[in-house]
């Protein structure tokens, strides 16, 4: 059976993190929310979504935090940030780290729904077209994430020796 692509509704308001749930079309994609940035890492982490609608304001880790994070880790990920504080500035910033999109509240649902939907066939358009080493360097870094970083366990996950991985972590040129 084939898995359904994974969203991730990241806002530290319930009642918005529902409303945005709900421009997902749940019949071609599972969605999940998180409250919190550190929440939204954790889910990130576990779940591997392809797409991520997250607030700018959140507690603690600022979206904008989250989303160098996410890129840094899983830079095809798509992610659109949402914020209700819009300034030139933070636009900019988080085009910059490589936010495919930026919303501002309060927003019209169907025109969100068309650019959830656009975001969602790019992201998997996107991760169609990946290379081999591609894979296999994402499958490695989303292991070592689950391992906490211990390269033995790692290398037993994936079934390779561990002179491999760290070979392997070389080539690709692997942070952590």
């Amino acid at each position: 059976m084939i898995q359904k692509p994974r969203v991730l509704v990241v806002d530290d308001d319930e009642d918005i993190c529902f409303l945005l749930s709900t421009v997902v079309d749940t019949r071609i994609a599972d969605v999940f929310t998180a409250h919190s940035g550190e929440e939204a890492l954790e889910l990130f982490r576990k779940l591997a979504p392809q797409l991520i609608l997250l607030d700018i304001q959140l507690p603690h880790i600022s979206g904008i935090e989250v989303l160098q994070t996410i890129k840094k880790e899983r830079p095809e990920c798509q992610v659109i940030m949402v914020t209700a504080f819009a300034t030139i500035d933070t636009a900019i910033k988080a085009m910059k780290l490589g936010s495919l999109d930026y919303v501002c509240k309060p927003f019209k649902l169907p025109e969100l729904r068309v650019t959830v939907k656009n975001a969602l066939d790019y992201a998997l358009q996107k991760e169609s077209t990946c290379t081999l080493e591609e894979v296999e360097k994402n499958h490695i870094i989303k292991v070592l994430n689950e391992v906490e970083g211990n390269r033995r366990e790692a290398a037993e996950k994936l079934d390779i020796s561990l002179r491999t991985l760290y070979y392997k972590i070389k080539q690709y040129d692997i942070q952590g």
